[in-house]
């Protein structure tokens, strides 16, 4: 029987602790559009629209989604009682040119549903929770209804999931965080419930995003490289922020054909000099311009303590991400370079930078690209590395790995398969080689131009053409970029023959992400979320900016 049409993933019942009831919440009635994209790459839409029923909610839309999902959403339809148990499904659409129609209905003895597709048709009876929320696959208005049981929701809580015959699971609450969204006509608290489903090849992660209506703003399902967005969060002015500080100030800078959007903060409180503030560029090494990693904004943050120190400071979205313009999809290591390079010039023509101390900073592979705009651009001054890779990349994937697997205490026979699957993974990416035997999501990961630029780039050739003094920081918990990286990197700064300074600091007690932590592995860092960064980064910092003629 054929049940493929809106109906995928292979989920099976999980067991655990149900989430404690929640009394119906008032739902605010309305419609919105979703923009859907794969890998960054738009590819269609859903107009959703939440309504009362004669007898509850109704939940429906319609929409349009290309390649590689290739559905037309004709017409989407479930409706739930005021207690928001489901009472009916109806979906009529177009997948892969095959049309279908479902009809299911809900009671106390599970759920009943006609299907029909390419002329056939089939009818299955399967048991279902009668407080299942339903979630077909691709239809992301169903996530509606998930959203508003997720109200009060915490961390361990378990909600069952109908996603089409005989699929039925659980979906548990992992984490429950708070995002700052600001849509350029509001600023609003998201709520992130980050959940995992458990299907045939394991758990399947998902974040949904709440508005403080409890309405949904955004679905990401990272293996499936898949991001649903509400219109007003991914329009020109929607941002996500993770810090603010008095001193900033929103700017578009232009790049080739596209509009980078950064954030300049400036010092409060602190006379300007004649010559102009001394600036600092933060290069992003994520797409997020505070840097944010595991909960930890390293960019953002960095940002404010220099301004209250005394410098300006400008960071921004990545190409396709954010405010910013361009294609995140097709850029690799030199068009990201080229784009802090923009933000460089930027900074060089502002009347109140002084244009003969432009530093140029960048944390993790964001190094990378800092180190490049150094070589290149004459007006960047000084350049320093924060933790900084320096090896090829696909020296540290697979330096990363091994390490992992030991702290996971790996067997033998797991290790070997670990490290060949990445080596084959390196090897089609690198010299196109055949991906047989990498899994779909895996390679959806791995296939494209930035991973290819990360595995081939070599920090060696680019350092050697830099001129700049060179600040190279680690902390000495950083167990995803070792002590040899630095080394190495100040090897090869100073085989330059050049009279520019280089100076290599290990700051203890710091991990990869500048927080003071005790010995931990890469696997805990969510337990940073909303850490600081050390004030002995940010002393070492300025103390070495300050000391630059």
């Amino acid at each position: 029987m054929r049940v493929s049409a809106y109906c995928t993933l292979a989920i099976l019942l999980l067991t655990g602790s149900p989430a404690a009831a929640q009394p119906p919440i008032e739902v605010t009635p309305g419609a919105a559009t979703f923009n859907v994209f794969v890998r960054s790459t738009l590819i269609g839409f859903e107009q959703i629209e939440v309504a009362r029923g004669p007898n509850g909610w109704i939940i429906r839309s319609r929409g349009d989604l290309s390649q590689p999902i290739d559905l037309q959403n004709r017409f989407f339809e479930v409706e739930y009682d005021e207690q928001w148990r489901p009472q009916t499904l109806t979906i009529d659409g177009v997948r892969a040119n095959i049309p279908f129609s479902v009809r299911t209905t809900f009671d106390a003895n599970g759920a009943t549903t006609e299907l029909e597709e390419g002329g056939q048709r089939f009818s299955v009876t399967n048991p279902v929770p009668p407080d299942a929320v339903v979630l077909p696959d691709y239809f992301f208005a169903a996530y509606e209804a998930l959203a508003f049981r997720l109200a009060g929701a915490e961390p361990g809580d378990e909600i069952p999931v109908y996603v089409g015959p005989p699929s039925v699971t659980r979906a548990r609450v992992d984490q429950v965080l708070s995002q700052q969204i600001d849509t350029g006509s509001s600023v609003f608290d998201a709520r992130v419930h980050r959940l995992s489903l458990q299907n045939a090849g394991g758990p399947l992660m998902v974040e949904v995003w709440t508005d403080p209506d409890h309405r949904l703003v955004r679905v990401l399902i990272p293996d499936a490289a898949l991001d649903v967005a509400r219109e007003d969060i991914v329009a020109a002015g929607a941002r996500v922020r993770q810090v603010t500080h008095p001193g900033d100030e929103d700017v578009r800078v232009r790049a080739e054909g596209f509009a980078l959007a950064a954030t300049v903060t400036t010092p409060v409180g602190h006379p300007r000099p004649s010559s102009g503030w001394p600036a600092v560029l933060l290069v992003p090494g994520a797409g997020d311009p505070d840097g944010t990693l595991s909960g930890v904004s390293v960019l953002g943050q960095i940002a404010g303590a220099l301004a209250d120190t005394g410098f300006l400071v400008a960071r921004y979205d990545a190409r396709g991400v954010g405010q910013s313009g361009g294609r995140r999809e097709s850029a690799d290591v030199e068009a990201y370079a080229d784009d802090a390079r923009k933000m460089v010039r930027y900074l060089d023509d502002r009347d109140d930078v002084d244009r003969d101390r432009i530093t140029v900073l960048g944390h993790a592979e964001g190094g990378w690209i800092a180190m490049i705009v150094a070589a290149r651009e004459r007006r960047a001054d000084n350049l320093v590395l924060v933790g900084t890779p320096g090896t090829t990349g696909a020296e540290l994937v697979m330096e990363q790995q091994r390490a992992l697997l030991d702290r996971l205490g790996a067997s033998q026979t797991e290790r070997a398969e670990k490290i060949a699957l990445q080596q084959r993974i390196h090897d089609a990416v690198l010299d196109n080689g055949s991906w047989d035997g990498v899994p779909d999501a895996m390679r959806r990961q791995a296939d494209t131009p930035w991973f290819r630029d990360f595995l081939d780039f070599d920090p060696a050739d680019t350092v050697r053409r830099t001129r700049q003094p060179i600040l190279i920081l680690r902390g000495s918990l950083d167990r995803e970029v070792g002590p040899h990286h630095a080394e190495r990197l100040e090897e090869l700064a100073r085989a330059r023959g050049r009279d520019s300074s280089v100076e290599r600091l290990t700051l203890e007690g710091l991990d990869h992400l500048l927080v003071e932590t005790g010995p931990r592995a890469v696997t805990d860092y969510d337990e940073l979320r909303n850490r600081s960064i050390s004030p002995s980064f940010v002393n070492a910092l300025r103390d070495w900016l300050e000391s630059i003629p």
